[in-house]
């Protein structure tokens, strides 16, 4: 069972995969780009003065190698570029640095206001050591500093959580740090170019030129050197790429020539943005666009391959004719093998056909249902008319094993086909839920949830056929799986983990949990199975304190609300042995937000004794709940009981 931890909202997706690199590899080089990202940062300047984009920088990923490397990157570039007139901004650094090892693993860097309202805490604090001892006679650009620290702190954090507002920030800051680490050429001009040309969107071009202008002190009219071809190509609709780098080498160069800001270099810095720009034309640096045209195509795209996903489980859904009688199929195979060189054939499979048929008829439900025929079990009028009896039943009996395997490849084919169309269906669902414009993203939680887990092998043994773990995912739906292995050791271990990991890795990604154990069945009929794992999966919404438990074939659940225990939940068979009609989870709906708690065991922990002890529990630890249940009860099978309730959060 995976340890019960705070599950990070602060995700990798800063971490830029690429198959052919190791681990150490991928490590290494987003460490380089945390510390020149850092370096890059520390150089924004106001008025020449410098400001804590580089400090909160910091605190943009999760404490590890990469926050080291843009501490390091940070505090490099502000000794770099203001020496002592940067120490409070180096301090801050630091100190960020430290809070993020400080509060790992806790509930409060989950809160989005906790880092920002930390950093402009201590920026105060920094900022306010000088400024009231004569250091900083500005007391706007103080208070400034403040917001810059609070703002940036979480717009850099969300921009590594996917927001694309975000992202955008942190793009046009990185063009702002280029601008002030020289004089003489300004490099940020490259990115911001790139972008515009590359996204042909007028408002990233505003914050762009907006950037740039920053990081040169308002002296060089970047902001209208950025947006004047960004609208003259909005308005005049030009989609063509010769068009609009043409539009942006030509009208940018001598806007900054009327500005006074034109050099070879900055020329150069454009050419090399155009560039740029018109190698990631229609690329991934779309996505930072602010309009909705591209999220609204990518959410046609997905509905369009919903539909065509739908059309196919349609097709596998189409019922095929089945024979109108299996038994009149075996005995017209032992007729066309036996009886048709008889001198009787005519007689007895023409002329009176219906009268054999009916005489074979009264046998047809016996012969199926056993697998083979003798004669004996043919009437008594057929076998004195038959001049070939014998061979009659050994023909019989040979078609009917060739019937029974026709029988099973039909129906293998059937669950096969059904198998997959659930899959299709599956993924189709999963497709329109991502292209529903109106999907809300949930950031706060009203609840926290508290687990306790107590487990033991079979007489004592390491190996354990029970697994399990729990872990937040989309929307704040916090989520508890069990899985039971059927039998003990090795065996049963791989199986259950094999169960816990794709249920996993299915309700990450946001497939909804009964979807998830419709694909888990399909799985587990397609590779062939032979040996299945129960299914306990709770699936509770932080925000409401509202919970939905999922048993497919696991050992029934306990349900604490005071002093009353109800049990949850019927025995049936594990996911992997059927499709349709009874084969699916159970379903029940129930509320944590009361204080309430919820038991799961396996099997080896159930029973008469387990209700008694949870009806007599008095604490409301869900630890020591899990505790008592096991350490009771003799270890003649793998044991677990996990036992889950909601706290509310007192600071929201």
């Amino acid at each position: 069972m995976n340890g019960v931890g705070t599950q990070r909202r602060i995700t990798k997706k800063w971490v830029i995969r690429h198959r052919n690199l190791s681990e150490k590899q991928r490590l290494l080089r987003d460490s380089l780009l945390m510390l020149c990202g850092g370096f890059v940062l520390a150089g924004i300047r106001i008025f020449g003065a410098p400001v804590p984009i580089g400090a909160c920088f910091v605190l943009s990923v999760p404490f590890g190698v990469c926050s080291l490397a843009a501490m390091l990157g940070a505090v490099g570039g502000y000794l770099a570029l203001f020496g002592a007139d940067a120490a409070p901004d180096i301090a801050l650094a630091l100190m960020m640095f430290s809070a993020s090892a400080v509060f790992q693993g806790t509930e409060l860097p989950l809160k989005k206001w906790f880092f920002p309202c930390l950093c402009a805490g201590v920026c105060a604090l920094l900022d306010g050591i000088s400024y009231f001892g004569g250091n900083v006679g500005n007391l706007t650009f103080f208070v400034a500093k403040i917001l810059i620290a609070a703002l940036s702190s979480a717009a850099l954090r969300s921009s590594f959580c996917g927001s694309r507002k975000a992202q955008l920030f942190l793009l046009t800051a990185v063009c702002a740090g280029l601008s002030g680490l020289t004089g003489a050429v300004n490099l940020g001009l490259i990115p911001a170019i790139a972008c515009c040309v590359a996204t042909g969107d007028p408002a990233v071009a505003a914050a762009m030129g907006i950037a740039l202008d920053l990081g040169s002190g308002f002296t060089g009219g970047m902001t209208v050197a950025a947006v004047l071809p960004a609208l003259l190509c909005y308005v005049l609709q030009r989609q063509e790429k010769l068009p609009v780098a043409t539009t942006y080498l030509l009208l940018t160069n001598l806007t900054l020539l009327l500005f006074g800001s034109n050099s070879i270099a900055n020329a150069l810095c454009v050419a090399a943005g155009v560039g740029g720009g018109v190698l990631l034309w229609q690329g991934r640096i779309q996505r930072i666009a602010l309009t909705a045209g591209s999220q609204r195509g990518a959410a046609t795209a997905l509905r369009n391959a919903a539909e065509v996903l739908e059309y196919v489980h349609g097709c596998l859904q189409t019922n095929e004719a089945t024979p109108v009688s299996e038994a009149e199929d075996v005995y017209d195979g032992a007729a066309e093998r036996v009886c048709r060189c008889c001198a009787r054939f005519h007689r007895c499979w023409e002329y009176r056909a219906q009268e054999t048929y009916s005489a074979l008829s009264g046998t047809a439900k016996q012969m199926i249902e056993r697998g083979f025929v003798e004669a004996d079990d043919l009437p008594e009028a057929f076998r004195e008319q038959c001049c070939h009896v014998e061979g009659f039943v050994t023909a019989v009996n040979q078609e009917l094993e060739g019937m029974l395997y026709r029988r099973r490849y039909r129906m293998e084919l059937c669950e096969s086909r059904q198998a997959v169309a659930d899959e299709l269906s599956c993924i189709a669902k999963y497709l329109r839920a991502e292209s529903d414009a109106r999907r809300r993203d949930r950031t706060e939680a009203a609840y926290s949830p508290e687990v306790g887990i107590s487990s033991v092998g079979k007489d004592g043994s390491r190996i354990s056929g029970d697994r399990g773990t729990c872990f937040a995912a989309r929307n704040l739906e916090y989520y508890v799986i069990l899985c039971d292995g059927m039998g003990t050791g090795q065996e049963a271990a791989q199986c259950s983990e094999d169960t816990l990991r794709l249920l996993e890795r299915l309700l990450r990604s946001g497939i909804a949990p009964e979807q998830a154990l419709r694909l888990l069945n399909s799985c587990e009929i397609l590779r062939g199975a032979t040996c299945f794992a129960t299914v306990d999966l709770l699936q509770v919404d932080l925000t409401t304190g509202e919970a939905n438990i999922y048993k497919w074939g696991a050992a029934a659940s306990y349900f604490r609300d005071g002093d009353e225990v109800k049990k949850i939940g019927t025995v049936t068979t594990p996911p992997g042995v059927g499709v349709g009609g009874e084969h699916a989870p159970e379903r029940y709906e129930l509320s944590l937000k009361g204080g309430e708690m919820l038991v799961l065991v396996s099997d080896g922990a159930g029973g008469m004794e387990t209700e008694a002890n949870i009806a007599a529990f008095r604490g409301d630890s869900p630890q020591e709940l899990a505790a008592l249940l096991i350490a009771g009860l003799p270890a003649e099978d793998d044991m677990t009981a996990v036992a889950i309730s909601l706290r509310p959060c007192t600071s929201r």
